[in-house]
């Protein structure tokens, strides 16, 4: 299971395994982590409210509400104002 960290400090749980390191996950602020049940035992897929569940389907929705946000930003801020472009009657340095 892919899971994010949402903790706000490094902590051991020592009921799962970080599949990518292959040893106890310690977990860190900010980290995405691919955990599974420590053997023989009996836990959450996922323990929460410490991690929330990553996948392709949460990605794809984080980014279309980004693309939609931008869209919007984009609109309400108008059209850019192009550059100025220097002129033949402009004095250069």
């Amino acid at each position: 299971m892919r899971v994010a960290y949402a903790g706000h400090e490094a902590l051991t749980f020592s009921d799962y395994i970080d599949l990518e390191a292959g040893k106890t996950l310690a977990a860190e602020p900010g980290r995405v982590y691919d955990i599974a049940p420590a053997s023989g035992r009996v836990v959450p897929e996922v323990p929460e409210p410490w991690f929330i569940p990553v996948g392709d389907e949460a990605w794809d929705q984080a980014r279309a509400t980004l693309s939609e946000a931008l869209r919007a930003l984009d609109e309400a801020q108008g059209e850019p104002e192009p550059e100025p472009q220097a002129t033949e009657d402009a004095p250069t340095e």
